[in-house]
């Protein structure tokens, strides 16, 4: 078989000078890319001014480039450059053995044996959640799912790693929060920018991100104080520490493993990771079910008889019986991945599936295509969580189903260390909503849009609730 290199693929149609670049540049970034795969199939090239890349939707591909990490392939190199401008340096975007040290513990803090224990918290916050909707549903507000789910995920995550009860959902006004939304947009516009015009000239927006970031890291500068305090005033917690960021301090202070910049960083990158894909995800979930009462009164039906009378699960075990619900969130996952895109940089000259990826060179990972794509599912654009249950006898949506597809939380060695936690919390959330609520849209369908800001979310998700009387 010849060898192909990136000259012998195929390309959209681009323009003389900027090649692809405006056509990327959109805030649907990720739907162009699925439009091109249309265009060219699954492995082509395109050109951002004089850098070409890569994009691959080969599934088969992509999960050999997942797997090849971190040895072989890096994150796309400008995402760290970006984010350690920022002063952001954590694991998501660590390398090497930098990543190795990271990953150790940020695995041993999210591992599943600690997800029992952590519950207790998810649903303390579920609750403040319910609570809140109730009292909109009393007012009949219309609801703002995004940026709910936002709070929700902002709270639990600062609580579990921080020891911080950030409180968001009560506390609207709660600064930091809306500062971390002005994070991820900031790093996706930079990170496709061909030049760094923002060294050089400092756009609106620009200043924005500067007053965010001051804001965020005088926040994050307390929790390491209060924590710092916790630790000297309870030598205890240096044997069994209460959460990441104390574990991190305790690190420090054996062998200096961590810096100050990167304590930082990793609680930094904890808040992001912990507020947006979630937040994302359980949005996505909402969506669905918006359209599809049948689903929720399944999902209260399953909620009933698995806690009765009670508001919310009660206990971690209980998660594991609500078998639609976690179906649903698997369902509106395959069909809206928030990481429909992942950037990855060849570390040495590789050749794979006969193309020759040179050192240096950026694939950029079409995920989606694969997720909804006949040859892996049966009426891939359907909508249909039983797909996820187990094989009823002759149902035809089980004809074809390949769940190994599905790279929401990547794969191979960096694979996301938080799914174990991101799925509780949208199992608990999602069964709590519907065990409590009717929803209904308070807009058309049809202007929800999706939206790419590093990860991808639903624009303009308003709804209505209607208290549940069949509880």
């Amino acid at each position: 078989m010849a060898i192909k290199t990136i000259k012998d693929l195929p390309s959209p149609k681009g323009k003389f000078i900027l090649g692809h670049l405006s056509a990327f540049n959109r805030s649907n970034k990720h739907q162009v890319l699925e439009d091109w795969v249309k265009e060219s199939g699954t492995l082509f090239q395109i050109r951002l001014l004089t850098k070409r890349f890569i994009i691959s939707a080969d599934q088969q591909l992509n999960s050999q480039i997942l797997k090849l990490r971190p040895n072989k392939f890096r994150r796309f190199s400008k995402i760290s450059e970006v984010m350690e401008e920022m002063g952001i340096t954590g694991v998501f975007n660590a390398e090497g053995e930098s990543w190795k040290k990271h990953r150790k513990i940020t695995s041993e803090a999210l591992n599943v044996k600690n997800m029992p224990s952590y519950f207790p918290i998810v649903k303390l916050v579920s609750q403040r959640l319910l609570n809140n909707w109730l009292k909109l549903e009393s007012e009949k507000s219309k609801i703002e799912v995004q940026v709910e789910m936002m709070r929700l995920t902002v709270d639990i995550t600062s609580t579990l790693a921080f020891g911080y009860p950030m409180n968001t959902i009560e506390k609207k006004d709660e600064v930091i929060q809306k500062q971390l939304e002005k994070i991820f947009p900031m790093i996706n516009s930079r990170i496709t920018s061909p030049l760094p015009i923002w060294r050089v000239i400092k756009s609106k927006k620009d200043k924005e991100l500067d007053n965010a970031l001051e804001i965020i890291f005088k926040s994050i500068q307390q929790f390491i104080l209060d924590a710092k305090s916790r630790l000297n005033a309870e030598p205890a917690l240096k044997e069994k520490p209460a959460n990441f960021l104390e574990a991190l301090l305790v690190e420090q202070e054996k062998d200096g493993s961590f810096s100050d910049k990167e304590i930082i960083g990793n609680v930094f990158t904890m808040l992001l990771a912990g507020e947006d894909t979630t937040s994302n995800s359980i949005s996505w979930i909402i969506y669905f079910l918006a359209q599809h009462p049948e689903m929720v009164k399944k999902i209260r039906t399953e909620a009933i008889a698995v806690y009765g009378a009670n508001e919310l699960p009660e206990h971690y075990e209980q998660l594991a019986l609500l078998k639609y619900t976690e179906a649903v969130a698997l369902e509106a996952m395959r069909l809206k991945p928030v990481t429909p895109t992942l950037y990855h940089e060849a570390l040495e000259d590789v050749e794979l599936n006969g193309l020759q990826i040179k050192k240096g060179m950026t694939v950029m990972l079409q995920n989606k295509v694969a997720q909804t794509h006949p040859d892996n599912f049966t009426n891939p654009d359907l909508f249909y969580p039983e797909r996820w249950l187990a094989k009823a006898e002759g149902c035809p949506h089980h004809a074809v189903h390949k769940p190994e597809v599905i790279q929401v939380f990547g794969a191979g060695p960096r694979f996301c260390p938080g799914k174990n936690l991101a799925m509780q919390e949208m199992i608990c959330v999602t069964s709590m909503i519907c065990k409590n609520f009717d929803i209904t849209f308070a807009v058309d369908k049809e202007e929800v849009t999706e939206e790419f800001a590093f990860t991808m979310y639903p624009k303009n998700v308003w709804i209505h609730l209607k208290k549940s009387i069949s509880q």
